[in-house]
């Protein structure tokens, strides 16, 4: 995705600790926010983000691994929850259908966080890398890192390696969708509409069907023309 949607929760209640690591992470990532649309990204550090929230840089980079990290504060727990529904059998489906069925059910965790609580972050978060070429680049970068790990979930389950190119393949048309239902999601809300994530990703594969099915049917008939 190419903007994080919310940090998701779990059904079983975070101890204590972990709660309190959750709400310094988020305190830290809102900090990043302000800052980033005071200065800009390229003029905000990693010492700035620190000193604003009160810890160490240390401190910052055991919770988030880069500044745009921060700003962008992705889901630390949507990898764990990919790969444990990637690993769920799924009986008659092929790659492509149980990776989206997967990422289907990581929308659908997401979907759950109330709208009050993520929609003010993500427009804020658009704005700024729609408008931020440095912002815009280094939220690429991330994107490119988190595709590299999803194909080695995939690949985990589909028993070959990242490079190979089916693997990819459907790591990145599955991923592609799910960022383009994210994408969607935020361009209407920002309209003022309150989108229904589940639906705009049900409606997003059922996009991708229509697009390729053509294709595919076009290639049937091309293949059955015999040559003169």
């Amino acid at each position: 995705m190419s903007e994080a949607v919310a940090d998701g929760g779990t059904s079983a209640r975070p101890d204590l600790r972990e709660r309190r690591r959750r709400e310094t992470r988020a305190e830290i990532g809102a900090v990043a926010l302000d800052l980033v649309e005071a200065r800009g990204y390229a003029a905000t550090t990693v010492e700035d983000i620190a000193r604003a929230a009160g810890v160490s840089p240390r401190t910052f980079f055991r919770y988030f691994p880069s500044k745009e990290a921060a700003v962008l504060a992705p889901d630390e727990e949507a990898e764990a929850a990919l790969a444990e529904a990637l690993a769920r059998p799924r009986p008659g489906c092929s790659l492509l259908e149980r990776v989206e069925a997967a990422f289907g059910e990581l929308v659908a965790r997401l979907a759950e966080v109330p709208p009050e609580d993520v929609v003010p972050r993500v427009l804020r978060v658009r704005r700024l890398v729609l408008a931020d070429p440095a912002l815009t680049a280094a939220a690429l970068g991330l994107q490119s890192q988190q595709a590299d790990r999803v194909a080695e979930l995939v690949a985990a389950v589909a028993g070959t390696t990242p490079q190979d190119l089916r693997t990819r393949l459907v790591a990145e048309v599955a991923g592609t969708a799910v960022r383009l239902t994210c994408d969607e999601w935020a361009r209407r809300a920002e309209a003022g509409e309150r989108p229904d994530l589940v639906a705009l990703h049900e409606r997003t594969r059922a996009v991708l069907r229509d697009v390729v099915a053509p294709a595919s049917a076009d290639g049937a008939t091309r293949d059955a023309t015999p040559s003169t």
